[in-house]
């Protein structure tokens, strides 16, 4: 019985060590930085550094093995303003609802499509970085992101905005901006930006 106990658990631990190489760990290289690795992998750092209970990232070890987020939604892509493509992994369209979520809350369901179509304009863009991940985290851009309040889930609406901006709806007609005229606190710098579109509490601008 002992016997067939150890191999078993022999076994298991071949197993899981099998499981882990197919794309569920990686392995930290020379050089590497934790944002590195989370924006090759479609993810953000935070999230990369709570998945691995990281309390300092900037003493990764070489050769640390960490866990990446599943890989098991569906990614889909976007055409660049050069015409060239650029997939937005599941992890970037979680993260983009969490952020629809904190701009638009108690938006009209049109309102929260346009926030998240402003995201993919940007990334259409040659204004912008080409990731989802890159334009949220672009400093100084989108509160929410910068100051930490993300929130750890998105409603359903604004996952189902995501997916209606993903496919192609946008109901600002291209739009790179959007604000709250009622609660900027950057008037002047809005007042330069030409609004092409109102919809519930906020303007949308190029």
């Amino acid at each position: 019985m002992r016997i067939f106990l150890l191999i078993m658990a022999g076994l298991l631990t071949t197993f899981c060590m099998v499981n882990a190489e197919t794309g569920s760990v990686y392995t930290v290289q020379p050089g590497d930085t934790l944002w590195d690795i989370a924006l090759a992998h479609g993810t953000s750092w935070q999230e990369l550094a709570a998945l691995n209970r990281i309390n300092d990232p900037t003493t990764l070890q070489v050769g640390a093995r960490l866990r990446l987020p599943s890989q098991s939604g569906s990614s889909a892509k976007l055409v660049l303003h050069d015409g060239t493509t650029v997939v937005v992994t599941s992890e970037e369209q979680d993260l983009l609802a969490r952020v629809v979520y904190a701009e638009a809350n108690g938006e009209p369901m049109e309102g929260k499509v346009a926030v998240a179509a402003v995201i993919f304009n940007r990334v259409k863009s040659a204004k912008y970085p080409n990731s989802v991940w890159e334009v949220l985290h672009q400093e100084g851009q989108f509160t929410p992101v910068q100051e930490g309040r993300v929130p750890t889930k998105a409603d359903a609406s604004c996952v189902d905005a995501v997916k209606r901006a993903l496919a192609g709806e946008d109901p600002t007609g291209g739009a790179l901006f959007f604000y709250n005229p009622n609660t900027t606190r950057a008037a002047d710098y809005w007042a330069t930006k030409q609004v092409i579109k109102r919809i519930g509490n906020h303007n949308f601008a190029l």
